[in-house]
């Protein structure tokens, strides 16, 4: 009896760690599949920032498109920093604060921080302690 025992518990523990190793391989593929569905929205918020930062650097940044640039670095910040991207959403929030109160001497320092975010979401997604 008590090898039955024995065997049950090691092929419930096979099953599980076979198990566990599906459904990790299952999640890191959705998450991939969902971040190439996101690049698109990510480059049309990269895009945006950009244009903001070239209306400041010419001193015409005007309110919507400022307002605009903001909520873009703050989405950015969330789902890039969400796929693993850290610092990416790090230069991300820096642009944000930025925007919140932009003057047209900041530009350079903005577009440095959207070259990170650029850059920094180059690549495959990054699995935080996986």
């Amino acid at each position: 009896m008590h090898a039955l025992v024995s065997m049950r518990i090691a092929y419930d523990t096979t099953r599980t760690v076979e198990s566990g190793e599906a459904s990790a391989a299952w999640t890191v593929d959705a998450l991939r599949s969902v971040w190439a569905r996101q690049q698109d929205r990510i480059r049309d918020r990269i895009d945006l920032i950009e244009r903001a930062i070239a209306a400041l650097a010419d001193d015409h940044l005007d309110a919507d498109l400022r307002q605009e640039a903001e909520r873009a670095a703050h989405m950015l910040a969330g789902s890039v920093g969400m796929f693993g991207f850290i610092h990416a959403s790090d230069a991300a929030h820096g642009l944000e604060l930025e925007l919140a109160h932009p003057t047209p001497d900041r530009a350079p320092v903005l577009s440095e921080l959207l070259l990170r975010v650029s850059s920094g979401v180059q690549g495959q997604v990054v699995l935080v302690g996986g």
